[in-house]
């Protein structure tokens, strides 16, 4: 997991583009948590465009079903479903509704998150806790739903939004770094696990992949509400050091994550399953390096 040589990629190319992927995905059944807005909505409208079937989730129930109606355009099937991931019963009544809705989930794509630019000795400890419950508790307990159908048809795509904060020594995010962190290692350790499993279970090889990706610095609204009223006068100097890091920052385009997730989701790069993936960086140069790294 050491950074990547790959060619930056600040939007779609080549073979990751919906030109080169559109249909890749038909009969699919797709689940996007966070898919009302930001990231999740442009992922679950190119899922959408590549022919899966869509469940669009979110907590705003207006917010939900404008994305679904905006990512039915597509002429494939999208339901919206409100939830609240942090709720057990509504993870359990959501995996119910999409596969009577829908049928069964194919590709799970963890998106639901949230971030929090505050010095740690400044951090509530009730906030930081909730941070690392939304970012790793919440699409754990999905996983452990939607996984055991997966299993049984040894098929299916489950994809962890990391970060690339979970690589690096970030200030004024530890709660958001550790989480990052530990969904990219759950994913790897998870994908490991079934590789020994579903060969055990009589599988020639284990047909579910997994992945966590970094989908690059999107300006979202989460970059918004990530910075608390108070960040000002209690730790300007926070404010100072991204403002920098804003100005020497490529742009980057939420097509190029939403695409990517469509590349790995149709099983383009094979080598890279249970890695963590750098969506700024070229994914064919990617999966070339991987492949040669295990020579």
């Amino acid at each position: 997991m050491s950074p990547s040589i790959a060619t930056l990629r600040t939007d779609v190319y080549g073979l990751v583009s919906p030109d080169a992927l559109r249909g890749s995905l038909a009969g699919k059944v797709a689940l996007v948590t966070g898919s009302s807005r930001g990231i999740g909505k442009h992922i679950a409208r190119a899922l959408a465009e590549a022919g899966a079937s869509v469940a669009v989730t979110g907590r705003d129930e207006a917010s939900v079903k404008s994305a679904c109606a905006d990512i039915s355009q597509h002429q494939t099937p999208c339901a919206p479903f409100v939830a609240d991931v942090l709720n057990e019963r509504d993870l359990e009544r959501l995996v119910k509704e999409v596969e009577t809705q829908l049928g069964p989930i194919d590709i799970l794509i963890l998106n639901a998150g949230t971030n929090m630019f505050m010095p740690f000795h400044l951090h509530e400890a009730d906030s930081w806790w909730h941070m690392m419950e939304l970012n790793v508790r919440a699409p754990v307990a999905l996983t452990r739903l939607v996984l055991p159908g997966m299993k049984q048809r040894n098929s299916g795509t489950i994809l962890y939004i990391s970060s690339r904060a979970a690589l690096a020594d970030l200030p004024w995010t530890t709660a958001y770094n550790c989480s990052k962190a530990a969904l990219l290692r759950f994913a790897g350790s998870l994908s490991a696990e079934l590789d020994f499993l579903q060969k055990r279970d009589g599988f020639e090889k284990n047909g579910i992949q997994i992945f966590s990706i970094h989908p690059g610095e999107i300006n979202t609204d989460l970059h918004k509400t990530s910075k608390p009223e108070n960040l000002r006068s209690d730790a300007p100097y926070v404010l100072e050091l991204l403002e920098k890091l804003s100005a020497n920052r490529p742009t980057f385009s939420p097509q190029l994550p939403a695409w990517s997730v469509v590349y790995l989701a149709a099983g383009k790069a094979p080598e890279l399953r249970g890695q963590y993936v750098d969506c700024t960086r070229d994914l064919e140069e990617t999966a070339r390096n991987a492949r040669a790294s295990k020579c």
